[in-house]
C-alpha cells in the first residue's frame, strides 16, 4: 500500500498493521508527524527498540517514504502514545497472528473527547476481538483526562488462526445501561448526567438504567470534575457503546442521540467499530498466520458506512490477496464483505 499526503487514520493504522503481518515495506508520504509518526514508531519498538530513532530521522524526511518494520516480537511492549486507542486496534492484529499470549501497557490519556474511552474499547470493541479469536482483557491502572497521563493493560490472548467473523443481525434489544466513570470532582455530576441520558432515551422509547462506577486517578488530581458516561446497548448479537466527557451539561443528551441514531438504523454494528474490524477481517481472509486449510471470508453490516472503511478495503485489494467488497455509499447502511481472492 502506498500512501498519499495525510491518509485517513484508519487508512494509515491498516497500512501499519498490515506491513507488520506480511513484512512488506510500509511506503508514506513524509514528514509523518503527531499521532501518525507515534504509531509508526510504536510499531518499530514491537520487533526492535533499538531501530525506532533511525525511524524517527528517516519519517521526518520530506517526500516518498519507504519503510521496512522489524518483525514483531510476541511479550510484554510499553507503548506511549496520546491517543492509545489508536495502538490497541492497530498492533493487536499483528501480535494476535503470532500465536502467542502478549501484553500492551498503554501510557497515555485514555479518556478523550472525540476518541473512543476505555470503557469502549472494552465493552465495544473487546467483545469483537473475542469473535475473531482475539481474546482481550483490558485493565485501567490510571484515568487520563485530556493531556494527563495515563495506563491501561491490554492482555492479548489470541487463538493459533484468526476466526471467520460473520454478524449480519443484531438481534433483539436485550439492555441499555448509562454508566458514569468518576474520577474526582462531584460524584453527583456524572451521575446526574447518566440520568439525563436515561430520561431523553425513555422519551425515545428505549428503557435503560443508570449507575456509577469510580475511576482511578493520580494522587493530587481529585481536585477537579473529571468523569465520562458510557451507554451501551447490548442485543442477541451485537454490542454497542457510545461515549461522552464531562463536565459539558449536555453530556447525558448527546449519549442518547447518539445511542438514538444507531438504534433507528439496521445493521449489526455501528460505523466506528465496523471500520476498525476490517482490518482483522482482511488479515483473516488472507490466511495469515498459521492457518490449517484455506483462509474463511469475513461478512457482518453496519449502520453507517464511513469514508475509511470504503478506502481501506480499495487500498487492501493491492496489498493482500483478498476481495473486499463495501456495498452501499459513504454515509448510509451498508453490508461488508471479505473474502480470499481465490474464491472470487
Amino acid at each position: 500500500m502506498r500512501l498519499g499526503e495525510r491518509p485517513a487514520q484508519p487508512v494509515l493504522d491498516g497500512a501499519v498493521a498490515l506491513a507488520l503481518a506480511t513484512g512488506a515495506p510500509l511506503r508514506l508520504q513524509g514528514p509523518v508527524q503527531g499521532v501518525d509518526l507515534e504509531l509508526v514508531l510504536a510499531a518499530v519498538k514491537l520487533g526492535d527498540p533499538g531501530a525506532v530513532e533511525g525511524a524517527r530521522e528517516k519519517l521526518a524526511q520530506q517526500g516518498a517514504l519507504e519503510l521496512l518494520l522489524p518483525r514483531p516480537r510476541a511479550g510484554v511492549h510499553v507503548i506511549e502514545l496520546s491517543v492509545p486507542a489508536r495502538a490497541l486496534w492497530t498492533l493487536s492484529w499483528p501480535l494476535a497472528l503470532l500465536g502467542k499470549p502478549s501484553e500492551l501497557r498503554l501510557l497515555g490519556p485514555n479518556f478523550v473527547e472525540g476518541v473512543p474511552t476505555f470503557h469502549d474499547l472494552r465493552l465495544g470493541w473487546a467483545p469483537f476481538a473475542a469473535q475473531f479469536g482475539l481474546k482481550v482483557s483490558l485493565e485501567l491502572v490510571q484515568a487520563g483526562f485530556a493531556a494527563e497521563q495515563g495506563e491501561m493493560v491490554a492482555a492479548l490472548d489470541p487463538a493459533p488462526a484468526l476466526t471467520p467473523f460473520h454478524l449480519v443481525h443484531r438481534g433483539l434489544l436485550r439492555q441499555v445501561t448509562v454508566v458514569a466513570a468518576v474520577g474526582s470532582g462531584r460524584h453527583e455530576a456524572g451521575l446526574e448526567a447518566a440520568r439525563q441520558a436515561v430520561r431523553a432515551l425513555r422519551r425515545q422509547g428505549v428503557i435503560a438504567e443508570a449507575e456509577r462506577v469510580p475511576l482511578p486517578v493520580a494522587r493530587g488530581g481529585e481536585g477537579r470534575s473529571r468523569w465520562a458516561i458510557t451507554a451501551t446497548a447490548e442485543f442477541e448479537h451485537s454490542v454497542v457503546s457510545v461515549s461522552e466527557l464531562g463536565p459539558a451539561l449536555s453530556a447525558g443528551e448527546l449519549v442518547a442521540e447518539r445511542m438514538g441514531q444507531f438504534l433507528s438504523r439496521r445493521g449489526a454494528l455501528d460505523g466506528r467499530t465496523a471500520e476498525r474490524l476490517l482490518l482483522p477481517s482482511l488479515l483473516c481472509a488472507a490466511g495469515l498466520g498459521a492457518r490449517a486449510g484455506p483462509p474463511p471470508s469475513c461478512h457482518y453490516t453496519t449502520s453507517e458506512l464511513t469514508a475509511g472503511l470504503v478506502e481501506l478495503a480499495t487500498q487492501a485489494r493491492t496489498a493482500l490477496p483478498v476481495r473486499a467488497v463495501v456495498d452501499g455509499a459513504v454515509g448510509e447502511e451498508g453490508v461488508v464483505v471479505v473474502t480470499p481472492a481465490s474464491g472470487q
